[in-house]
């Protein structure tokens, strides 16, 4: 028989690491607006930053969509060991008066 744990801490950490991945790519986007505001001196460069800035907010747009649907699908499974645990922990332990 396999031997198979889950932990629900590691499963919170992770769906918290996830919101955060978001918010980190978003902070680099911005850095690069600030950037290009200024102009880096080069008609080419700044045309290029600024093709640059359309993908990389598309890109974290599909990023926080995975982000959201990974999010929601680790709290719905963390949920359900919890639960599970629960429920074995409660089926298992003798009820009082019961020796």
């Amino acid at each position: 028989m396999a031997d198979f744990t889950v932990s629900t801490e590691f499963l919170a950490k992770l769906a918290q690491d996830l919101k955060g991945c978001g918010d980190e790519l978003d902070q680099g986007l911005k850095a690069l607006k600030e950037a290009s505001r200024t102009g880096t001196g080069f008609d080419f460069l700044d045309e290029a930053c600024g093709h640059f800035q359309g993908k990389w907010e598309y890109g974290l747009k599909k990023v926080r969509e995975c982000v959201k649907i990974l999010d929601d699908g680790l709290d719905k499974v963390q949920q359900s060991y919890d639960g599970t645990e629960q429920s074995i922990t409660k089926a298992l332990t003798p009820a009082a008066g019961q020796s």
